[in-house]
Parts: C-alpha cells; sequence; structure tokens
C-alpha cells in the first residue's frame, strides 16, 4: 500500500469533515430529531387520549340515548293513561249528555203528545157537531118532506 500526499490529504480533509459534522451539523440533526420524536409521541398521547375521549363519549351517548328511551317509554305510558282517562272523562261526559237529551226529548214528545190530543180532541168535537148537525137537517127536511106531501094529497 502505497501513503502518499493525496491520501493523506483526503484523510485530513475527512477527518475535519467528521468534525465539523459532529460539532455544528449532528447537533442539530439531534435536536430535529428529539423534536420530531417528542411530536410524534405527543401526538400519540393525543391519539391515546382521543381514543379515550371518543369511548368516553360514546359512553355517554349510549347512556343517554338509553335514558332518552326509557324517557320516551314513561311518556308513551303517561300519554296511554291520559288517553284512557280522557277516554272516560268523555264517555261520561257523553252519557251525561245522553241522558239530558233523551230527558229533553221525552219531555217534548209528551207535549207534542198532550198538543195532539187537544188538536184531536178539538177535530172530533167539530166532526161530531157538523155530523149532529147533518143528521138534525136531514131529519127535519124528511118530515118537513112528508107533511107538504101528505097536505097536496089531502088538498085534492
Amino acid at each position: 500500500m502505497d501513503l502518499n500526499a493525496t491520501i493523506l490529504g483526503q484523510m485530513i480533509s475527512f477527518i475535519i469533515f467528521i468534525w465539523f459534522c459532529m460539532k455544528y451539523i449532528w447537533p442539530k440533526l439531534i435536536i430535529t430529531i428529539n423534536d420530531r420524536r417528542d411530536l410524534i409521541q405527543k401526538e400519540f398521547a393525543n391519539i391515546s387520549q382521543s381514543k379515550k375521549d371518543i369511548q368516553k363519549m360514546y359512553n355517554q351517548a349510549n347512556e343517554i340515548i338509553y335514558t332518552a328511551k326509557h324517557k320516551s317509554k314513561e311518556i308513551i305510558k303517561s300519554a296511554n293513561l291520559e288517553k284512557i282517562v280522557i277516554l272516560e272523562r268523555a264517555k261520561y261526559y257523553a252519557e251525561k249528555e245522553k241522558k239530558k237529551i233523551l230527558q229533553q226529548a221525552e219531555v217534548t214528545i209528551q207535549m207534542k203528545k198532550i198538543q195532539l190530543k187537544k188538536k184531536l180532541t178539538k177535530e172530533i168535537s167539530t166532526l161530531a157537531s157538523m155530523m149532529a148537525n147533518k143528521i138534525i137537517i136531514n131529519t127535519i127536511d124528511t118530515k118537513y118532506k112528508k107533511h107538504n106531501f101528505e097536505n097536496m094529497i089531502n088538498t085534492f
């Protein structure tokens, strides 16, 4: 192996280059790598915290949904009870109104019945008096005619 000045110069310049890199470039690279590592660790921590938050929110959402379902069932149950109460109350008032209307109808029917009886009695009495009048007139006419006929026969 032949060592000459060129190789020696290259070795010295390479050693200077390494020293320069170790002195000025390497610490900045280490700082940048450490910063990047810290940033990645923070991101992983944030992701982990986010997963925990998401799980917590998911649990809260499920709890809210369960509570809402439970409340909706209670509301539906309460509404059904209210419906039954309203229907029973309406039924009661309808029956009460029905009785009232029936009583008014019976009173109206009784009044109409009395009015019709009075009217019928009046008509019957009018017809009876007219018939009696005709009978009397017919009786008088036949007696008068018979009397006139007998008088005519006697005069001849």
